[in-house]
């Protein structure tokens, strides 16, 4: 199994990159954010988890080992697949699945493309207790009301993660993260 990757990125899509390692490109599906920090021509160390059926082998790749990890377990829930848990990891942090999974909020879990009201809840009973290393209550839930409201004035998820990204992580007042998040928008 391939479990890392070194390379330099030859392409880059909205859902995968060819990672070039010594003459070989894997095709690689990542989360947005992964993709978004990707330039053509740079080099990329990614975490892989190899997913074997019979018809394909198929690599995500992640930057962090809390995101592989949050992926594997979200696989362990019964109706969650790759694609399904790659777009949780898209639209929110691994820390902030953890609190919510933790918190018991499948609201803020509904908000993946894809993930119905039945799979949250699943998703929050099988895995309650199996993420709480990875919590931060606090950083999250700024994060989440700045996503809400961004959401609300129509911004794409892109958009969005791209901009969460840049925002001043010691700042906790929402208000102040919010006119800060389309400040960088405008």
């Amino acid at each position: 199994m391939i479990g890392f990757l070194s390379g330099t990125i030859k392409k880059a899509t909205e859902k995968e990159l060819i990672l070039l390692v010594n003459g070989v490109g894997y095709k690689v599906f990542c989360s947005l954010p992964t993709l978004l920090s990707s330039a053509v021509g740079n080099e990329k160390d990614l975490l892989i988890h190899t997913r074997v059926r019979e018809d394909a082998i198929t690599l995500y790749g992640f930057e962090k080992e809390n995101d592989l990890f949050v992926f594997e377990k979200l696989l362990d829930v019964s109706g969650v697949g790759p694609k399904s848990a790659l777009a949780m990891l898209s639209v929110h942090s691994a820390s902030s699945i953890a609190d919510a999974v933790e918190k018991g909020n499948a609201e803020m879990l509904s908000h993946t493309p894809g993930i119905g009201k039945k799979t949250t809840e699943k998703i929050i009973i099988e895995l309650k207790g199996k993420l709480t290393h990875l919590q931060n209550a606090s950083d999250n839930e700024s994060a989440y009301e700045v996503r809400l409201a961004l959401e609300a004035l129509g911004y794409s998820p892109r958009e969005i993660n791209e901009i969460i990204g840049k925002l001043n992580p010691k700042e906790k007042d929402t208000g102040k993260l919010i006119k800060e998040a389309l400040s960088k928008l405008k």
